[in-house]
């Protein structure tokens, strides 16, 4: 069982092609990179573990001076294989279980359990375009994993070296190129590799040399633009020489990729990156993956809540401090308020009195108006004597020489109704003058709340109060 490392290494990261045999090292040396080689013995017999390939990678720290590095490894074959097959478009997800269940049926070697990995075609590809996959031995994978552990290494990505070859032509194509071709040369076979926008699309395997040379250039796609061509120095010259007498287009790589053009195996470690697909990954590594994100995004999760928390404490802060704020403002203004409060009060209670007062007045009766009227209704010879005056009653006492004279007049007072006499009529004689009769009338008032007219006595007559009243005659 291969043991995970799930921390995140702080080394820098090294590039290294595995064969049964070797292992190239890419080592960066500042915008340089250097070749490290070791032979390793092959893995043991059960493929449990790989001690040449630990001992190696102990090896190769000490060189290059790396603790807690990081590995990005590519497969040489036959260690991996990698192959264009046809396949229904389906996910990610339930592409790898295909493979994984039909390893045997998808790989030529495959023997037991298999990682695979595979890479599918660009979203504008043909819907006949193959899908390049790739499988080595699930033993052989758990190995490296725990060689590298041992070592003291983390293992990013684990790719086949045609992986890391599609990364190479696609760098060395540029941006202005979406599509590239590449030939590598090996002493028993050659690879025709074809990539496009950055994955590896086409993969097809002719003899080595010059044998399949036609058929090279049969398969060759001039859409795709110029082919290089990598391998052995003596092969690569030779076959380009071949293609390009077949109507080829061959160009050479870059002048700072000469060395990895004539070394395949350093030009898989060169370019083996953790981007490089297709990867094989283990069902250990994806968990631990897994885990690590779930980590991760629980983390986020945490620091997304704290920040929240400081959030609501720094507003509770604020809110408070504004109370504060508004306290100390509204003990200020405390004794200002309460001054209007009281002035405001004092007005009120004088409107108040003022509004009473004048609905008193309103509804009051105006009795000089009442009393005049009273005696221009009166008879020449009668004069009043007594008025009384209780809300809208009114009655009178007088002395005329004929009283009956004085109810018909007084009848015809409009502001009086009901006037009927109180009492009998009395004689008197007074001692200057000829007999008087004595009357006595009651009466309600018609209209009391009448408006107010003006009064030469501001006081004017009380209620209740008993006034006598001289009749235009006079009073006696």
């Amino acid at each position: 069982m291969a043991v995970v490392v799930t921390r995140r290494a702080r080394g820098p990261r090294v590039g290294i092609a595995v064969s049964p045999t070797a292992v190239c090292a890419a080592v960066p040396r500042g915008a340089r990179v250097e070749a490290w080689r070791a032979t390793i013995n092959a893995l043991n017999g059960d493929g449990s573990n790989w001690p040449g390939l630990a001992d190696a990678l102990r090896t190769l720290a000490r060189d290059a001076g790396i603790t807690d590095g990081r590995l990005t490894v590519a497969l040489m074959p036959p260690l991996a294989e990698a192959r264009a097959v046809d396949l229904p478009r389906v996910g990610d997800r339930e592409l790898q279980q295909l493979l994984a269940r039909g390893a045997g049926k998808y790989f030529v070697a495959a023997r037991g359990a298999q990682v695979v990995g595979a890479v599918t075609p660009p979203s504008g590809a043909a819907d006949a375009a193959p899908t390049v996959a790739a499988a080595a031995g699930a033993r052989l994978v758990n190995a490296i994993h725990e060689a590298a552990t041992a070592a003291g290494w983390t293992v990013e990505s684990v790719v086949p070296a045609e992986a890391a070859w599609a990364a190479a032509a696609a760098q060395w194509a540029g941006r202005s190129r979406p599509t590239a071709q590449l030939v590598v040369a090996h002493n028993d076979r050659t690879d025709l590799l074809r990539v496009d926008r950055g994955r590896l699309v086409g993969l097809r395997r002719f003899r080595a040399g010059t044998a399949d040379a036609d058929l090279i250039a049969d398969a060759f796609t001039s859409r795709a633009g110029q082919l290089a061509v990598v391998g052995a120095s003596l092969t690569r010259r030779e076959l380009a020489r071949v293609l390009s007498s077949r109507g080829v287009s061959v160009e050479a790589p870059p002048a700072a990729s000469t060395d990895f053009a004539e070394q395949p195996d350093l030009l898989a470690a060169a370019f083996a990156t953790p981007a490089a697909q297709p990867a094989l990954v283990t069902d250990a590594v994806r968990a631990a993956r897994a885990m690590a994100t779930r980590r991760l995004a629980m983390r986020f999760f945490v620091a997304a809540g704290l920040f929240v928390l400081v959030g609501l404490a720094f507003a509770v802060l604020d809110v408070r401090r504004e109370l504060t704020a508004v306290k100390a403002e509204r003990a200020t203004l405390k004794p200002l308020i309460a001054s209007t409060l009281v002035g405001r009060t004092t007005v009120e209670n004088a409107f108040r009195q003022l509004q009473a007062l004048a609905t008193e007045e309103r509804s009051a009766a105006h009795w000089s108006a009442i009393i005049a009227g009273i005696t221009d209704h009166l008879p020449e010879d009668a004069y009043l004597t007594g008025f009384r005056g209780r809300g809208d009653s009114v009655s009178v006492e007088g002395l005329s020489s004929h009283a009956s004279r004085v109810f018909g007049e007084l009848a015809k007072d409009k502001a009086l109704t009901g006037v009927h006499g109180v009492g009998t009529v009395r004689i008197e004689n007074p001692p200057d003058g000829p007999p008087m009769e004595r009357f006595a009338v009651s009466g309600q008032l018609v209209h009391p709340g009448a408006p107010k007219t003006p009064s030469p006595n501001p006081a004017g007559p009380q209620k209740g109060a008993t006034q006598k009243a001289p009749a235009r005659g006079g009073a006696k």
